[in-house]
């Protein structure tokens, strides 16, 4: 099990969505069905909104390889490049990997640590 989040670091308005990028998606759906986790999967998929990685994500994945282009992990860039294009907070349990991309408008906070 991963790391928990308290619950004053999670959504605090009655407006707010929990949501991934089908990019992260897509890793979490690897890893459970690597561990034959079906049912985990569906209850995961029923609490979350997807956003779809679309034209604009990939403009903005094209403008941070331009930038960037030592980085290896693509999908953290292609998340990057997601949050970016939808102008949203990034809350990741490992902020350090996403640290490169802030001076290209990238805002980032772990929920995992206190407040």
């Amino acid at each position: 099990m991963g790391p928990v989040v308290p619950a004053s670091r999670s959504c605090k308005t009655a407006n707010c969505v929990v949501g991934v990028s089908s990019i992260t998606w897509a890793e979490l759906c690897c890893g459970l069905e690597v561990h034959n986790s079906p049912p985990e999967l569906t209850a995961l998929s029923n609490s979350l909104v997807i956003k779809d990685f679309d034209r604009q994500a990939a403009a903005f994945f094209g403008n941070l390889s331009r930038q960037f282009p030592a980085r290896k992990n693509s999908f953290d860039r292609m998340i990057a490049a997601h949050a970016i294009s939808l102008g949203i907070t990034l809350v990741t349990n490992n902020a350090a990997d996403f640290a490169l991309y802030a001076d290209a408008g990238l805002v980032v906070e772990n929920w995992t640590t206190s407040a």
